[in-house]
């Protein structure tokens, strides 16, 4: 009779807390939950010109309209948020409109993140509206 190892059944992926959004999920780089890794790939692709620093990044402002299309994560937001009201030579004036979530993803990439990477976190209701959904 043959032995056969069925060990993958067993298998349970450890989850631990997102360093961004707090939830509980099987991490990805950087202690990144799988939605906040997508939000920062698609804000690394989007606005790579604000990354490399090759246009102005203007003063955070903050939006109180509910509905506004997020830049980073395209859902609509809930909350008031923070928005950036960019005004480019060869385009129109374009806003960035980000959930707090993505916002906190957003600073980081573009290096205006001032505090340490482990304190990085949101408040616990933050995240309701990017849950994914």
């Amino acid at each position: 009779m043959r032995n056969v190892s069925l060990s993958f059944l067993n298998r349970r992926a450890t989850k631990q807390v997102c360093r961004v959004c707090q939830e509980l999920a099987e991490l990805k780089t950087e202690r990144l939950c799988s939605i906040c890794t997508h939000i920062k790939a698609q804000i690394q692709l989007r606005f790579a010109e604000a990354i490399r620093r090759t246009v102005a990044i203007p003063a955070q402002q903050h939006c109180k309209r509910s509905g506004c299309s997020c830049a980073a994560c395209d859902t609509r937001t809930l909350d008031p948020h923070p928005l950036y009201l960019f005004d480019l030579a060869r385009a129109d004036r374009r806003e960035i409109h980000l959930h707090p979530r993505c916002h906190a993803l957003w600073l980081e990439a573009t290096g205006l993140d001032t505090r340490p990477k482990h304190d990085t976190d949101i408040g616990p209701g933050d995240k309701s509206d990017t849950s994914g959904g």
